[in-house]
């Protein structure tokens, strides 16, 4: 009976066949979002039956970026997620100081960015009063995400190279705010 009640303890919480089929359902929704021939519907969709289905067992970063992605695309937001590439400086500290203090394995990986509720397109969207452009809530995604991306190098922690691609894909992001829209 011991035997038993020893075994059952090794049976709860998800089995690491579950967490696969999260894992490569996670990665399948992820690739879709990087895919500019993949419907917005479809990304949409794809995240919504990852949330419902496969995020049990999965990490809290995880499901948080999905449902954040969920909220984005249901927004109209239909950009791809950014990489940042710029490697930190040695010499920094959590905070960007630069105050030389190392980072131990133990420490939460420091903050990017402020995280927002909203998406970026509703809070571009509601920070008007006039009417609305064609694509305008898109184009305040673009310039969001390309003064995050020129932050770094205006302060002078960024690579040339990674600089450079700030405008390349401030670019890509205007033409996708009128390419993709919807014809009235």
């Amino acid at each position: 009976m011991t035997v038993a009640a020893l075994g059952g303890f090794g049976a709860c919480g998800p089995s690491v066949q579950t967490i696969y089929e999260g894992n490569v359902r996670f990665e399948h929704c992820y690739r879709l979002d990087l895919d500019r021939e993949v419907a917005p519907s479809h990304r949409e969709v794809c995240w919504r039956e990852w949330v419902e289905t496969y995020s049990y067992g999965q990490t809290r970063d995880r499901v948080e970026y999905a449902r954040r992605r969920l909220r984005y695309l249901a927004a109209g937001e239909t950009s791809p997620p950014g990489l940042v590439l710029a490697k930190p400086d040695a010499g920094t500290s959590e905070d960007g100081k630069g105050s030389g203090a190392s980072r131990t394995m133990h420490a939460p990986p420091p903050t990017l960015t402020e995280p927002s509720d909203d998406p970026p397109s509703r809070a571009a969207a509601s920070a008007s009063s006039a009417p609305s452009l064609p694509g305008q809530p898109c184009v305040g995604v673009c310039a969001t995400t390309r003064a995050a991306c020129v932050r770094p190098c205006q302060a002078g922690n960024g690579r040339r190279q990674d600089c450079e691609g700030c405008d390349q894909d401030y670019g890509r992001c205007m033409r996708r705010c009128f390419e993709e829209r919807p014809s009235d």
